[in-house]
């Protein structure tokens, strides 16, 4: 529950030959992206950044089947709100917000940051986007359908990851517009490019999936449950922080050195994964609590007895993710253990 195994944490309930190739996958893109850098291709490396971390979330979600009745359906709707509401934001912001550097630098001033543009840029701005990234998943509150912590936690972290890239789009598409390789300096581009495509995702994925598990949790939960992850499950507490690790991320990109504020975001990515890693521990445990009692499975994953459900009392693999016709074999309560 404490380590921090990044593949297992973004991607839980994958079947353990799913986990390798989700990995693979997750780094296999970063390298990649540092590919099209030292290429030189600096814009493409943005635009396959926006969408390397939320086209492996779509794939997650159809491969474990985490919703029995539509899970195209509510796997659509999030990723669209995401998407849509991370386009229209960037559009706005660029249009209507000074650029970066002139925003937060002075003229002549090196690097004297101006306080003012940056708590407009670094805090404001940045507690409107994460509001707009928590409106979508919140609409689901209210079905009673999605009751448990993992709901949550998985609404909100698809539509923060989608709602970031599709961010990083809108200032991405614009750079095609000085050619393919526009030049620049190499480091600078690949820490930006796996800062935006990588780290920002990790750490909006991170942090909203905890938000989101907060507020199913205590709304949505049974009332056993809802002291299961402290103070931070409070809504109150979460939302402040997740609001400090989105603003402690923006403020460090707008006024630190490149490589320093990417070591930030790294750090609060990690606290972020953490996080998550706490909610969905707490979810399995509901799933366990909950799980239909009227005979048991074998996983097929881990070869152990437990109770049906969606999940794996033991490894906490989706059942329904596993191959048709060997996801678990049934079991009478009644047998002895190791009975099929």
């Amino acid at each position: 529950m404490t380590a921090v195994a990044l593949v297992s944490t973004l991607f839980p309930h994958l079947a353990r030959r799913d986990v390798d190739s989700f990995r693979f996958a997750l780094f296999g893109a970063a390298l990649l992206l540092v590919v099209l850098v030292l290429a030189g291709l600096h814009p493409v490396a943005l635009v396959a950044a926006a969408v390397v971390v939320p086209l492996l979330m779509g794939l997650y979600v159809i491969a474990v089947d985490l919703y029995e009745d539509e899970p195209r359906l509510v796997l659509l709707a999030t990723i669209v709100w995401g998407v849509a509401a991370g386009l229209i934001v960037g559009v706005l912001i660029r249009r209507f917000v000074p650029a970066e550097p002139a925003t937060v630098l002075g003229p002549g001033a090196g690097n004297v940051v101006r306080i003012a543009p940056l708590v407009i840029r670094g805090v404001v701005l940045t507690l409107a986007e994460g509001v707009v990234m928590i409106a979508g998943p919140l609409v689901l509150l209210r079905h009673r359908k999605f009751n448990d912590v993992l709901d949550g936690a998985t609404f909100a972290m698809i539509a923060a990851v989608s709602y970031v890239g599709a961010r990083l789009l809108t200032d991405a598409v614009p750079l095609l517009s000085s050619g393919l390789q526009p030049g620049g300096a190499t480091l600078p581009w690949v820490l930006r490019v796996l800062s935006a495509g990588i780290l920002t995702p990790v750490l909006a994925g991170g942090l909203m999936g905890g938000l989101g598990g907060a507020l199913w949790l205590r709304y949505r939960a049974p009332v056993r449950d809802r002291a299961a992850l402290g103070a931070i499950g409070q809504p109150f507490v979460a939302a402040v922080v997740a609001a400090a690790g989105f603003i402690v991320a923006a403020v460090a990109r707008l006024a630190l050195p490149q490589a320093i504020a990417a070591a930030v975001l790294a750090v609060v990515a990690v606290l972020a994964v953490l996080w998550l890693r706490r909610v969905i521990h707490v979810g399995l445990v509901e799933e366990a609590i909950e799980a239909v009692e009227s005979g048991q499975l074998v996983c097929a994953n881990c070869g152990r007895t437990t109770s049906r459900g969606r999940f794996c009392g033991e490894c906490g693999v989706a059942l329904r993710a596993l191959p048709k016709g060997r996801s678990a074999r049934t079991r009478s309560p009644d047998a002895p253990e190791g009975t099929p």
